[in-house]
């Protein structure tokens, strides 16, 4: 299984797209990896989650065509994972695909339902309500959304995605495990995690995200219960400029992780 990082930032990007803040300043300068967009990966390149606002941009950048793109998870209805209004686009006349073949199809919440409905037309983009650990599948991918400690105002997920013997938790954007989550993933052995880390360096008491200690907690989590083990492959992800440090600090503060950078892949 491969995953690509098309946006690695939270809602206001890196730099954040109205600040001059030092960190910011830096990020313009730098440039590379320093510079994200907002949140938004590929799985084998035909298995898209989220669809943010810069997903076009995304495609260009990295050589995507998603005409042939069919299937999006959604994890939650903030415009930084689901600018709604773009996937209108998969309709003539501003697409010439054929009804003959394969709708766009798009999965998540009731909410994130209601929002698209009025773009729904049969053949062309579809929508399929998905709930928690409930188990479904995409092409050769068993599926398995979990709540999200995250909105207040919808059921937020994040997925399980697993193929033959290797298995993706990705986790954005959500706050810690909660003891419900560790019940259901001490029966599952994962072979990468993807780690939201929106606070960063920062230690705050916010409920929503994680940053660079909750990551480190969570991997202590995973490999006591036995659903991760040495060979896991563990990514901190989804980065507010509040919280960024930069890249080879985030990796220096971060042992035993991959620091994420827009374009990167990782296979496991």
């Amino acid at each position: 299984m491969k995953l690509k990082y098309l946006g690695t930032a939270a809602a206001e990007g890196v730099p954040a797209v109205f600040c001059n803040c030092e960190k910011c300043v830096y990020a313009r300068k730098v440039g590379g990896k320093e510079i994200r967009t907002r949140s938004g990966a590929i799985i084998d390149n035909r298995l898209k989650i989220d669809f943010p606002a810069d997903a076009y941009m995304q495609a260009l950048n990295h050589g995507l065509d998603y005409s042939t793109l069919d299937h999006i998870l959604i994890t939650h209805t903030h415009e930084d994972h689901y600018c709604v209004k773009e996937l209108n686009n998969r309709k003539k006349p501003y697409s010439q695909k054929e009804k003959t073949e394969n709708p766009l199809t798009v999965y998540g919440s009731v909410q994130a339902e209601e929002m698209i409905r009025p773009m729904l037309q049969e053949g062309v983009l579809e929508f399929k309500v998905v709930k928690a650990y409930e188990p479904f599948t995409i092409l050769d991918y068993t599926v398995t959304p979990l709540p999200a400690v995250h909105a207040l105002n919808e059921q937020a997920f994040f997925y399980l995605i697993e193929k033959g013997n290797e298995a993706l938790l990705y986790c954005h954007d959500t706050d810690e495990f909660t003891d419900e989550h560790i019940e259901f993933l001490k029966t599952k052995k994962v072979t990468m995690v993807s780690l939201d880390c929106t606070n960063g360096v920062l230690e705050m008491d916010y409920i929503g995200h994680m940053g660079i200690s909750d990551n480190l907690r969570m991997k202590e989590k995973l490999l006591k219960i036995g659903a991760a083990d040495e060979n896991t492959i563990f990514i901190a992800n989804h980065f507010s400029h509040n919280g960024i440090a930069p890249y080879e600090e985030m990796v220096k503060r971060l042992p035993g992780f991959l620091v994420s950078f827009d374009g990167m892949e990782v296979e496991g």
